[in-house]
């Protein structure tokens, strides 16, 4: 007798679905910056080009951060002028000695 994969095939679609959320979650949840106004801007700019960490580690008042962010700018980080501010902000209220 001859069956239909129907069910095996929905079966595994739906596994996977609910295997894919379930990794998902743990990569948002450790994103070492804190929570904060513009971290999502802050974490799209900087993830790019390295780890998130290296962001999180850092702690500098307002001219080391602009230094920082100047020179990740000079190396290609996508950071259009308008987010600059942002990310600025970002940086000195949150990652600050």
């Amino acid at each position: 007798m001859w069956r239909s994969p129907a069910p095996l095939l929905a079966g595994a679609f739906l596994f996977g679905i609910v295997m894919g959320r379930a990794a998902g979650r743990p990569a948002a949840q450790q994103n070492p910056l804190p929570p904060g106004k513009n971290m999502e801007i802050v974490t799209g700019r900087c993830i790019i080009c390295h780890s998130l960490e290296i962001v999180a580690q850092q702690r500098q008042d307002r001219a080391g951060w602009e230094d920082i962010v100047d020179r990740m700018i000079s190396y290609g980080a996508p950071i259009p002028p308008e987010d600059k501010p942002l990310v600025m902000e970002y940086l000195t209220t949150h990652l600050a000695p």
